[in-house]
């Protein structure tokens, strides 16, 4: 055997029927060819994908963003629940509406000052132009509400949620939206009716 530089066809191997000065590959197999990796590597990609795909679909699922829904849920409340018959000709100026249920409803225009309705669901309802000013709102949800130009001046609202809600032209007292979820910071929505 010749040390120091490659072995060559012709160098002394008996049987080796090779030209002189070419190299002898002996062992062909010995290291595989990138391409055989490479395949390799794909058909272990493509096994993981077959066996976690449903569990990576579900996950992928879960953290999606779903739009919200056009009729929201409703929390179940301790407070009396209010019909249409019963906000027909009524003023909430300093009432206990505590946990009330106002789904739905047509309260526009209507006088809520100095009212408490810590808790209370509007979630739906009108309430275009109310006056909601010096009131207790906290935890209410107003989700998916009409507040277009209601005045909420000097409103406890820490926990109140407005997700969805269009509150174009609202009034409302600096610095008391900071504990509010979800004030919509674009104020265009489809939720009011229109005129």
């Amino acid at each position: 055997m010749i040390s120091g530089r490659a072995k060559l066809a012709g160098d002394g191997d008996p049987g080796t029927s090779h030209r002189p000065g070419r190299r002898v590959s002996t062992r062909r197999w010995a290291r595989p060819s990138p391409w055989l990796w490479g395949l390799v590597v794909l058909l272990a990609v493509a096994g993981t994908a077959v066996t976690q795909g449903p569990r990576l679909r579900t996950a992928y699922a879960a953290g999606k963003h779903r739009p919200a829904p056009a009729a929201p849920a409703v929390p179940i409340s301790s407070g009396p629940a209010y019909t249409p018959a019963m906000v027909a000709d009524r003023n909430f100026t300093g009432a206990d509406l505590n946990g009330a249920r106002l789904v739905r409803l047509d309260l526009r225009g209507k006088d809520f000052q100095d009212a408490s309705a810590a808790g209370a669901i509007f979630a739906g309802s009108f309430l275009n132009g109310a006056n909601l000013s010096h009131d207790n709102l906290r935890g209410a949800d107003f989700r998916s509400a009409c507040l277009r130009g209601a005045n909420l001046t000097g409103a406890q609202m820490a926990g109140a949620d407005f997700t969805g809600a269009d509150v174009t032209g609202a009034t409302v007292t600096p610095g008391a939206l900071f504990d509010t979820i979800g004030w919509p910071l674009l104020r265009n929505s489809l939720v009011c009716p229109q005129g």
